[in-house]
């Protein structure tokens, strides 16, 4: 693994890959679908209408295996800490 800072969280390299594809929390709860990609940061959307956002700490991915985005936290945690207007 080289000097390369977006890696240093848990061996992703490619975080643009990341784009449109589904999070869940630890305890199984869909997150929503990631938007963008942000310097240190997750933008994910959840719902179709009025979507809420959430601005999720690239230090919160535990990993990323078969398309899918798994956080470290519970749904409880990620609605009360990353949720925003």
């Amino acid at each position: 693994m080289g000097n390369d800072t977006n890696a240093h969280y848990n061996g992703i390299s490619d975080w643009q890959a990341l784009v449109n594809k589904p999070v869940i929390a630890n305890d199984g709860q869909e997150v929503g679908i990631v938007r963008s990609i942000q310097p240190e940061s997750l933008m994910v959307d959840y719902g179709p209408i009025t979507p809420d956002h959430y601005l999720i700490p690239k230090s919160s991915v535990k990993d990323f295996e078969n398309g899918i985005i798994h956080l470290k936290n519970d749904s409880k945690f990620v609605e009360s800490r990353y949720k925003f207007e």
